[in-house]
């Protein structure tokens, strides 16, 4: 891994960055086609507070992508991880059901969100689609860190951009042929995209389990059930805290001035900037895959900072020039109040680019030395900020919800990967070390 260089790199890395980027231009391109469907404003704002919601109860099967890409050493390991990822996709999508099934979705919405009920009584089939989500998910993200960890970075692409044209058609056939209603039929299309993009995950990782995992040396301690746990849970609060701050933020919308305007562009501005920011999404595996000891740190540092830099100035380019009216109004189709409170918004998140990339630069490298405790840590640490910024900025200012959320969401960011930056010190020290030291290190910080 020493020897490794830029080149090398850029190529594992570039098939990330298209599947990250794919994925977040999914919610794009549904909304894009909610935008010139019937009800635009309300199938919007509809789907983006159902999206917020389902990302937290669906937020603990997001960081399976790391379990897998750090531990899938062996075939016993693989096999262990498999059946955790498993348990973890039923009990997920369990506790949904529960949710969205009882007269707890209306008190979610009506009470502790103060979503309007227009839009409350919208969101709930929405909902209910998307709880079938978890699982597919659960199971692709298994056999996608086999993938990532043994250098297959480029079918890890092609599986999602499959996912895109299988949800692009179903949209354009289900508005055409009047399915269902527009964020539905979002949800329904997502599904379906989903699943088959988790079966093109498992198809493509055979090989790598038969040819890579069934020759490693398999060690004594192939991780249990509870030791799973150990690592896991840390990086599962991590990620409820991150999609917690979705709902709590359109929480803050709601009761904000022009609030069912906001509502319905802050959705639109936050997936225009997650599309814009989506290449730096990919430097935490890279960064958990790639990094073996100090030679190899400095390269891969220096290779996500270039990252994040390069995106930034696209992010500028695009947001701070007449191009951010011509994407909202026409790629996204947005009406012109709409626009006008989505455009500040994106403009005050210009910063994400770059604060992302660091934060995936240095959360793989704490998750690489098992160290997530500070990892859950720097999240909620973000979440208080965010919460604090978002109370403040209500209770001294009249200005539009979109534009209150993005000061609060960017506010958050920063303190988190200030945190990360100061943790992450201590663990490049013990870089220096041989491989068979940071191996031992990466045993015992769960014991």
């Amino acid at each position: 891994m020493s020897t490794r260089n830029y080149r090398s790199v850029l190529l594992f890395y570039l098939p990330l960055a298209v599947s990250w980027t794919t994925i977040v231009l999914e919610v794009s391109l549904v909304n894009a086609f909610l935008a010139r469907g019937p009800e635009p404003e309300l199938s919007l704002a509809a789907y983006g507070v159902a999206f917020s919601i389902i990302m937290v109860l669906h937020s603990p099967v997001i960081m399976l992508l790391d379990v897998s890409v750090a531990l899938s050493k062996n075939l016993p390991a693989f096999r262990s991880i498999r059946r955790f990822c498993l348990a973890v996709g039923i009990v997920v999508t369990a506790l949904s059901l529960v949710l969205t099934f009882t007269p707890l979705s209306g008190f979610v919405l009506r009470r502790l969100m103060n979503i309007p009920p227009a839009i409350a009584d919208a969101t709930v089939p929405i909902l209910r689609i998307l709880n079938l989500v978890a699982l597919p998910i659960a199971w692709r993200r298994v056999y996608q860190g086999v993938l990532i960890r043994y250098g297959r970075t480029n079918m890890v692409g092609i599986a999602t951009g499959v996912r895109l044209v299988v949800l692009s058609t179903i949209m354009v056939i289900g508005q055409r042929l009047h399915l269902l209603p527009g964020g539905a039929l979002g949800a329904l299309a997502m599904l379906v995209g989903v699943i088959v993009e988790a079966a093109l995950n498992q198809w493509a990782a055979q090989s790598t389990i038969e040819q890579r995992l069934v020759d490693e040396d398999t060690p004594s301690g192939v991780p249990t059930f509870g030791y799973l746990t150990a690592f896991y849970f840390p990086l599962a609060i991590t990620m409820v805290i991150r999609h917690v701050l979705q709902p709590v933020i359109n929480a803050g919308i709601g009761a904000a001035p022009m609030s069912e305007l906001s509502l319905a562009a802050w959705p639109v501005a936050l997936a225009l900037i997650y599309t814009l920011t989506a290449p730096t999404m990919g430097l935490q595996q890279l960064t958990i895959a790639l990094t073996e000891d100090n030679s190899s740190w400095r390269t891969v540092s220096r290779f996500v900072l270039i990252a994040g830099m390069c995106v930034s100035v696209c992010v500028v380019v695009v947001v701070f020039t007449p191009l951010l009216g011509v994407v909202l109004s026409q790629l996204f189709g947005l009406g012109e109040h709409v626009a006008a409170l989505a455009a500040p918004a994106v403009r005050i998140m210009a910063v994400m680019p770059l604060t992302f990339a660091l934060q995936g630069l240095f959360t793989g490298l704490l998750i690489k030395q098992a160290d997530v405790a500070s990892v859950s840590t720097a999240k909620t640490l973000n979440l208080v900020t965010a919460v604090l910024t978002l109370a403040l900025v209500l209770r001294s200012t009249t200005v539009a919800g979109s534009v209150v959320a993005a000061v609060a969401m960017t506010s958050g960011a920063l303190v988190e990967t200030l945190w990360l930056y100061w943790r992450s010190r201590a663990a490049t020290a013990t870089l220096a070390g041989s491989k068979e030291e940071i191996l031992a290190l990466e045993q015992t910080r769960l014991h």
